[in-house]
């Protein structure tokens, strides 16, 4: 194996042993002639190479072998034929909890998973409050894990395995569990550590998280990689495979990633670089000398990766509100919404420019703006001036979880202030459509005379 290769497998197969009734083991054990197990091949024969820093999307029905194939590429089950080549440290969120001990404590199983993953007693220790902090579960770290919610153990598993720096990333349908809070958070983790170069292999039920996240896709049946290629032709055909099934077999694909939101107007402390881009048209009011008329959330105050800029006007409260003035973090498509941002000027300030931009789960940005795109020409403040500025959005994004980034900053680009991904909302609709808009179609219908009628016409 070359060491551009991160993983290589070569006719990987498992097979397991199937016993009709637990006694039949025992006559086996007797009687080693007489077969009573019935053989069921969960993989046949797969040849798969895996290049370092390449984010590869596992698809696939439910027992197709996906799982089976994670499991092996991590080192916890033994294939039953075949050749397995791992170039690097594997951290792997398999299933719920795995891996933990439910008698520790969060901390403790910190510690004996860092272990696991190779990392000596003192790197654990310095990453320890990193970890706490990503999983957010407060003096429960003290706690044996049997006292956890399921959204509790699976904060600490991703916490753990996304920062112990690891060298491939496995993901197995783990993030449907969490909160859409904690999805946001985790996806941007996750792209993160793409972006680091970080080999992963995502398996999602969701075609577009696929699509937009992965650089190639496989499609696995019954043990078997039907396809390799483009995450977009593999999922298609995926999809395909969903409908040929019968209704019975087919999953909603855009909601099987939709998660249930958390209550709650929190905000998502990650670090990303991105500047709202422009486009499209809304209305905005601002008033200035005025104390913001909502309570003020709080804005890095545990990690401030999150946040950047010279400090001269701070971002001090965000909320999203209807038109009557009600805070919303889950609405309905097209409703008329409005970003309220308050903005404290530290300094006078000449070129003012306040922006937003909303992301999906994977970092797409789906729409950005800003004062300047919109009046052509910046705010002044002085020092001291509160300013509140209210962006107007008909809101036509179909069903899913989003992120709001707000910035001020110059008219030359120079950050006063960043939070990225504050805002996490969610967005629903009756389900008249798909994809990441709702464009709001009408149809018309009628029928053509036939061409007998036409003649006696």
């Amino acid at each position: 194996m070359t060491e551009s290769v991160a993983i290589s497998l070569r006719q990987i197969s498992k097979c397991y042993r199937r016993y009709t009734h637990p006694v039949d083991r025992l006559r086996e054990l007797l009687l080693p002639e007489r077969v009573q197990a019935k053989e069921f091949w969960a993989l046949r024969d797969i040849n798969l190479e895996v290049f370092q820093g390449e984010t590869l999307g596992i698809v696939g029905q439910n027992g197709s072998g996906k799982s089976t194939l994670l499991q092996i590429v991590a080192g916890t089950l033994t294939p039953s034929a075949g050749e397995v080549h791992v170039n690097g440290r594997v951290s792997a969120l398999l299933e719920l909890g795995s891996g933990f001990n439910p008698e520790f404590t969060g901390r403790q199983n910190v510690f004996f998973n860092g272990r696991i993953l190779g990392l000596s007693q003192k790197e654990i220790e310095a990453k320890f409050d990193t970890i706490a902090a990503f999983a957010e579960i407060g003096d429960f770290i003290e706690q044996p894990v049997k006292t956890y919610s399921s959204g509790m153990i699976m904060r600490l598993a991703f916490a753990v395995v996304a920062n112990t720096e690891p060298s491939i990333l496995i993901v197995d349908e783990a993030l449907a569990v969490g909160d859409a809070r904690f999805q946001a958070r985790c996806m941007k983790r996750i792209r993160q550590l793409k972006e680091q170069g970080t080999t992963i292999l995502f398996v999602s039920h969701d075609s577009s998280s696929v699509k937009m996240l992965c650089e190639r896709a496989v499609l696995m049946n019954h043990g078997c990689i039907l396809e390799s290629g483009s995450p977009k032709e593999v999922t298609n055909h995926y999809i395909a495979l969903l409908s040929s099934d019968g209704p019975e077999a087919f999953l909603p694909i855009s909601e099987k990633f939709m998660p249930v939101i958390a209550a709650g107007n929190e905000d998502i402390y990650e670090n990303s670089l991105d500047r709202p881009r422009s486009g499209g048209t809304v209305t905005d009011t601002m008033s200035t000398n005025a104390e913001p008329n909502f309570e003020s959330i709080a804005l890095g105050t545990r990690d401030p990766s999150c946040r950047h800029g010279v400090g001269i006007a701070k971002i001090s409260a965000v909320k999203i509100m209807n038109l009557q003035g009600q805070e919303l973090i889950k609405f309905e498509t097209g409703t008329a919404i409005s970003i309220e941002i308050s903005i404290l000027a530290n300094e006078d300030i000449l070129d003012l420019v306040v922006g937003i931009s909303i992301r999906n789960l994977v970092g797409l940005v789906l729409y950005g703006t800003n004062t300047f795109l919109i009046h052509r020409e910046p705010l002044v403040l002085t020092r001291g001036q509160h300013l509140i500025v209210s962006f107007k959005v008909p809101c036509h994004l179909n069903r899913g979880v989003y992120t709001l980034t707000v910035a001020a900053h110059s008219e030359e680009g120079l950050s006063y202030d960043w939070a990225d991904e504050l805002l996490v909302f969610e967005v629903f609709n009756s389900g008249k459509c798909d994809g990441l808009i709702d464009l709001q179609a009408k149809t018309e219908s009628c029928i053509e005379p036939t061409t007998e009628l036409l003649r006696q016409i």
